[in-house]
């Protein structure tokens, strides 16, 4: 079962933003063509989230181990020697009649990520608000 999660997507073309529900986060993507995209933020080298999250050159860089994936498509673009088995799994966004966006969060996200990796992302994104 999906739950609709309301977004505030980047306003500059080639930005991301971070969004963190349940200790799951969700990087959003306004591509250079102005396209609106989502992932989990969530590496799957060692199950470890994406946090802080930083983009470099067009890739979004884990701070964990450094793997390279490509901002507009999720794309392993640099696995670093690592063996990263996949790139970020992709999130649907929804454009409301109101013209207002949102991410549909699945239960299968949680499962990206350890509990105890949750607690962290949790905890590190209270501390910022």
């Amino acid at each position: 079962m999906a739950k609709e999660l309301p977004i505030a997507p980047p306003r500059i073309e080639g930005s991301t933003a971070l969004v963190v529900h349940e200790g799951v986060p969700y990087c959003i993507v306004k591509t250079r063509s102005g396209e609106i995209c989502a992932f989990v933020a969530a590496c799957a080298h060692e199950d470890r989230a994406i946090v802080p999250l930083r983009v470099k050159r067009g890739d979004i860089v884990c701070p964990h181990h450094g793997a390279r994936f490509d901002a507009e498509t999720g794309r392993v673009s640099d696995d670093r020697g690592y063996d990263v088995p996949t790139g970020l799994e992709s999130v649907e966004v929804l454009t409301r009649p109101d013209g207002s966006r949102a991410i549909l969060v699945r239960k299968r996200h949680r499962k990206l990520l350890s509990k105890k990796e949750r607690r962290r992302v949790a905890k590190e994104s209270a501390s910022r608000t």
